[in-house]
């Protein structure tokens, strides 16, 4: 859900980080350089050359915080307030997600009254996931929600890929979609936002890693034997690679003995 290219301060051209997330196993990636859209000419042409969905993107970038911009909605003002960026965003067919809210120099500090359901709540710096900050950030950010409930909040991760020599590639962490359609065609990357938007969302380490999903009224938990599902109302041990357990809404988590965060879904 979140990369740069050379387009902003990223150092790999749009078809090389596209040949870098189909490296990786990713069947699409968000391409959201820094106040610009000026990558999404080339968007449709890597996509076809890497065989994965590119998604247009901006990440909106101020002093006071970022947020991602997807979907196919044109340039984003940064110098306008960030309710004007949600407006905007909504009335044109995309989402608007808070970015790395709890990170370092660029946390969010800007005031809302129009606040996203979407949060960019698993980004690649919380490299300690046992330390709960995300979490309670989250917990504060959905009682500004208009009054909806935990269950609003749609969490996404991102890697916020730059460069090779980070260390690490697009898709640590992984955002997983429950997209319509086939993942092919110029419609692939709508179907990406939608699904976004609809909340249809869940966040592992890697392609990979443990995993879990909501299915209507149950949770499936992929290779997540020995952890602890947490969310609302819930606390309880997981048994077996692929376990079937109630659910609850609202965002939930699994967990290590150690409190570390393996898994989120919205």
């Amino acid at each position: 859900m979140h990369a740069h290219t050379d387009h902003s301060d990223g150092t790999l051209s749009v078809y090389e980080l596209a040949g870098v997330a189909a490296a990786a196993g990713l069947d699409y990636l968000a391409v959201t350089d820094h106040n610009t859209v000026s990558h999404h000419l080339e968007l449709a042409a890597a996509s076809v050359l890497a065989g994965l969905v590119l998604v247009p993107g901006q990440e909106v970038t101020t002093d006071l915080g970022h947020a991602g911009a997807l979907g196919d909605v044109g340039w984003i003002d940064f110098r306008r307030p960030p309710d004007e960026w949600a407006k905007a965003v909504r009335d044109r067919g995309g989402v608007l997600s808070v970015n790395h809210p709890v990170a370092a120099d660029c946390a969010w500090r800007h005031p809302m009254a129009d606040r996203p359901r979407v949060v960019e709540l698993w980004h690649w710096s919380w490299w300690d996931r046992s330390r709960g900050a995300p979490l309670a950030w989250a917990q504060a950010w959905t009682h500004g929600l208009a009054g909806e409930p935990d269950a609003d909040l749609v969490v996404v991760g991102g890697g916020d890929y730059h460069r090779p020599e980070e260390g690490h590639l697009p898709g640590a962490p992984t955002t997983w979609v429950l997209a319509e359609g086939d993942g092919r065609g110029p419609e692939a990357a709508g179907a990406v936002v939608w699904a976004v938007a609809e909340g249809r969302t869940a966040v592992s380490a890697s392609p990979g890693a443990p995993l879990l999903l909501r299915l209507e009224d149950e949770f499936l938990a992929v290779d997540a034997d020995g952890l602890v599902l947490w969310g609302p109302q819930t606390r309880r041990m997981v048994r077996g690679d692929l376990a079937l357990l109630p659910a609850h809404p609202g965002v939930h988590r699994l967990e290590t003995h150690a409190n570390e965060v393996v898994a989120l879904c919205s």
